[in-house]
């Protein structure tokens, strides 16, 4: 059973990865600046668009928005599933109490938060919520995996490379929330919205690889 749920996060990645595909493919049209542009523009339209009902051309975007909001919850559910067995390695290697404590209560609040961002589209009455929640997943993601970096140093049963991208990774998440809070406003003209929708696709594509390799990692180290 411990290996089917760390397993299943490749199939969570998958699902994440082809759900996005298929909305970004039948996305309409329209970003924040310019609601005349066809389709999805990589670097111009946030991930958020997707899951907007109306695309930012004013057209209808249900499909798009049911793939991309449940994407979000599918990978969230999964990389749960994924890191309470995770979690269970850790445990078995570590006996501090405290740490144990703050990498669950931040897990845990990070994936809830990513899961209302989905709730909450980024559009109409709902925007600034959808922001607030945006905010706090990416923020008590790098807490976590602050915490998470510390535990692993702590223990010679993890490997290097793991600690090594989780330090990047951290680095990465760091710089992220940097650009998001203090870069240009992305309402104000393209330029700006390329530099924070180019920093947010890098950062989404870093989880991704971050949760294979913490899949990978725990299949090897599972029996310890």
């Amino acid at each position: 059973m411990e290996k089917i749920f760390i397993k299943q996060g490749y199939f969570g990645i998958f699902l994440f990865v082809s759900f996005n595909f298929f909305a970004i493919y039948f996305y309409p049209g329209g970003t924040i600046i310019d609601a005349t542009t066809e389709g999805y523009l990589f670097f111009y339209n946030f991930f958020s668009n997707l899951g907007e009902w109306v695309a930012k051309n004013g057209q209808d975007n249900s499909f798009s928005a049911y793939l991309f909001n449940s994407s979000l919850i599918v990978l969230a559910v999964s990389y749960g599933l994924f890191y309470i067995m995770f979690l269970k390695i850790q445990f078995r290697i570590s006996e501090k109490y405290f740490i144990k404590m703050a990498l669950i209560i931040t897990i845990s609040l990070s994936l809830l938060s990513f899961i209302l961002v989905a709730v909450f589209p980024s559009e109409g009455p709902t925007f600034n919520l959808h922001i607030f929640f945006v905010k706090a997943a990416f923020r008590l993601l790098l807490i976590h995996c602050l915490i998470q970096v510390y535990n692993l140093f702590q223990n010679s049963v993890f490997g290097s490379s793991i600690k090594i991208i989780s330090v990047i990774f951290s680095a990465a998440l760091f710089l992220f929330i940097l650009v998001m809070e203090f870069g240009p406003n992305p309402f104000e003209d393209n330029r700006s919205l390329l530099i924070q929708v180019t920093a947010q696709k890098l950062v989404v594509f870093s989880i991704i690889l971050y949760f294979y390799f913490q899949v990978r990692e725990a299949l090897k180290v599972r029996n310890y």
